[in-house]
């Protein structure tokens, strides 16, 4: 299995120190099944503090990545078009992770209801649900 986590479960590892289920993403970096993700990341540095940014990135930057080419920025483009006409406006950045997460065969874990959304223009999006301890 490949997961992608997304910010939302990344900062309340942060903010919890590994108890509940995000805890279970511990276990996962150890088996190497998690991908970083560029807009994850970046949301991840621009809402550190200063002192947290080194530890943020040296955590990320030896994963695996799920990156975008230019056909997944097209895809990306036409996700965000596609809930556009349909009324629903969601963040750009969680249209790319949604986007990257798929083009990797990976599942995404998130707590943002925000890519249920996504799901009705991306039906390939998998959403992982984490295991209760």
């Amino acid at each position: 299995m490949r997961l992608v986590p997304d910010t939302s479960v990344w900062v309340d590892l942060l903010r919890r120190g590994g108890r509940g289920p995000e805890s279970e993403l511990y276990r996962l970096l150890e088996t190497e099944t998690i991908l970083a993700c560029g807009p994850v990341v970046a949301e991840m540095l621009s809402g550190a503090s200063e002192e947290q940014r080194d530890s943020v990135w040296h955590t990320v930057v030896s994963l695996p990545w799920a990156d975008l080419d230019a056909t997944g920025w097209r895809e990306t483009g036409n996700v965000a078009s596609a809930l556009r006409r349909r009324g629903r406006t969601v963040p750009l950045t969680d249209v790319m992770i949604a986007v990257a997460s798929v083009r990797a065969r990976a599942q995404l874990w998130t707590t943002d209801e925000h890519f249920r959304t996504i799901q009705d223009a991306l039906p390939g999006l998998e959403l992982y649900e984490p295991r209760l301890a």
